[in-house]
Order: structure tokens, then sequence, then C-alpha cells
């Protein structure tokens, strides 16, 4: 079989290359390019393909890719809300991804990203540079004294729930399937806007759908406590950023550390450091003290990255073979 391998960066290469050698009757074929329209071609004599995408591909690669024979797109991700899944299963073509890779290594980022604005790391870090040490705005809170609001109770949102609850938060969560596992730790209630009301932290562990696009609007930030921290380590669209900004501004939240923004796709992976963003959104998040932005980095582990890479490439075969694999989401 030969395996398309888009979007490859450096840091996959050894777990590409390990997967080669324990597979040697396959051949796969690496590029840094990303799945688009312009280039869609290349995909021309291969039998299966891997991606990651972060743009999302034009309507009309779909069609494109059927006549190129491709039946499926195994996403190198958990997340597929940058495919139109329905144009994919159309044109025959099964998307899969791969749900779960390292829950810990986002678990453990939800966390610090927590603990780095409850404790004021923003203003500590910003007074050592100017050597002044005074204690003025640095006290910070105690996540043991804080109840903690975990929406989306699968791998990840479990495990995040446990890190918390090992520094003796209440936890409270919600999910459409509530999971044994979550209330080992945690209580469900019966809504969303249960959960957040009265909330010290909320982190987000949901997947981006049509139905909860802007779910976390004003509305729903004020239910927060007072001076609490969102902690975003799933799907920008799921907040809506401006919003946001009005209710830190307000002074209503404490912080927010988001690891995803809405309008991430032409920002985030890469470099714009001599260049205008052009986002003026985006450049008030970055200025703020109070909102931690990193680049949808918290999967980024060495143990997540090599999980991606086998994921990718084992469902890839797995489709081409027998038509399906378990986690084929259209």
């Amino acid at each position: 079989m030969r395996i398309l391998f888009t979007g490859v960066r450096d840091d996959e290469m050894p777990a590409v290359n390990e997967w080669i050698a324990n597979h040697p009757e396959h051949e796969v074929v690496t590029t840094t390019k990303n799945l688009t329209l312009e280039n869609i071609e290349m995909v021309e004599g291969f039998d299966a393909l891997t991606v990651q995408q972060v743009l999302v591909p034009e309507a009309e690669v779909y069609t494109r890719l059927k006549e190129y024979g491709i039946t499926q797109l195994s996403s190198r991700t958990a997340g597929v809300d940058m495919y139109d899944l329905v144009a994919a299963r159309e044109n025959g073509i099964a998307i899969s991804n791969v749900p779960v890779y390292s829950p810990n290594a986002i678990a453990e980022f939800a966390l610090t990203s927590a603990l780095y604005l409850t404790r004021r790391f923003p203003v500590i870090l910003e007074r050592n540079a100017k050597r002044d040490f005074r204690f003025a705005g640095m006290i910070g809170r105690e996540i043991a004294t804080m109840k903690v609001a975990i929406l989306g109770t699968g791998a990840i949102g479990t495990i995040t729930a446990r890190h918390f609850k090992a520094l003796g938060a209440q936890i409270v969560g919600f999910d459409l399937y509530p999971r044994d596992e979550f209330r080992e730790v945690g209580t469900y209630v019966d809504s969303i806007e249960e959960a957040v009301t009265g909330a010290d932290i909320v982190s987000l562990h949901m997947p981006a759908t049509a139905e909860n696009h802007h779910l976390f609007g004003k509305e729903m930030l004020q239910r927060f406590a007072p001076g609490a921290v969102l902690v975003n380590a799933a799907r920008g669209a799921l907040v809506d950023t401006e919003a946001l900004l009005e209710v830190l501004e307000e002074g209503h939240l404490s912080g927010a550390a988001l690891d995803t923004y809405e309008n991430e796709q032409k920002y985030f992976r890469y470099d714009w450091s001599d260049k205008d963003l052009g986002d003026p959104v985006l450049e008030q998040l970055l200025d703020r003290d109070d909102v931690l932005v990193t680049p949808h980095v918290a999967f980024y582990t060495e143990t997540a990255v090599q999980n991606l890479v086998y994921g990718g490439l084992d469902n890839a075969v797995e489709v081409k073979t027998t038509g399906t694999c378990p986690s084929v989401v259209n």
C-alpha cells in the first residue's frame, strides 16, 4: 500500500520512521504540504492518505479526491470540525480521527494554565522583569477552595477532573453521555448552565458543533463566580471571544487560558513575528495580562505525537483494507 503523509512536521518524523520500520510492506511518502485544491494532484497514485489539517479544505477537494480514487481521509487529530463530513461521505470518503492519543497531555496543560492564572504568574513574572519584588497584586487563590466545572467528561475531561480533585477542588461536570469514571471524582449536574453557575474555574473539553457555536457568550460567562477563570483547551468556536473580552474588561472574570481561538487557522503554527496580524481581537487577547494565549499546543508532548502518527497511519491502512475503522466519524 502507498500512503501519502501530508503536513508532516519534523517532530513527527521519528515516529513515522518507527512505523515504517514496523510495517515494511507499506510505502509511506511524507510532504510538508497540507491538502488544498491547489496541490490536490499530489494524491495521484496513492492508496491511502493521512492528514493533519489546520486550514479548512475547499469544498471541491472532496470531489477531486474521489476522482483520484481516494476513499478516506485519516486525520491525525481528535477534532474534525475542519472537515465537511457530509460532503466527504457524499463523495464516498470516510473521515477517521484519533480520538484518544494522550488525554494526560491536555489534562496536565489545562491544570497548568489554570494555576498560572490563579497564582498570578503573569504579575509575578512582569514584576521580576522589572526587579520589583513587592507583594502587591500577587495574592493568589488555592484550588482547594474552588468549585471546578468540567464540561465534556470524556477521557480528557475525566483526567482533568482527577487532577483538580487531587488538589482538593469540588468537581462538577456535564456531558451528554455521562461516565462512571467521572462519577468517581465529580458530580454530574443536569445542564451546562447549572455546572458553570458559581464555578471558580470552568474547563472546556467539548467538541465544536453547529449547536454549541459561541455557547460561551456573555450571558453564560456571567454565570461564573466573580473572579473565575475560563480554560479552553478544546475548540475556539465554543467561545464568543468578543463577549469574553467584555466580561474580562468588566472584571467579572479574573482570567482566561485559551489554547484555542475561534479564528486561529491562519495564525497558529505559523510565524507571524514580522507581520501585522490584522486581527484586533487576537491582538487584544495577546496584549492582556489576564489572558494566557497558547497556539493549540495542549496536546503537544512526545507521547501524543507518536500516538497521533501511529493512529493516523493505522487508520489509513484499516480503512483502505476493510472499508472502515472504529474511529470513522462520518
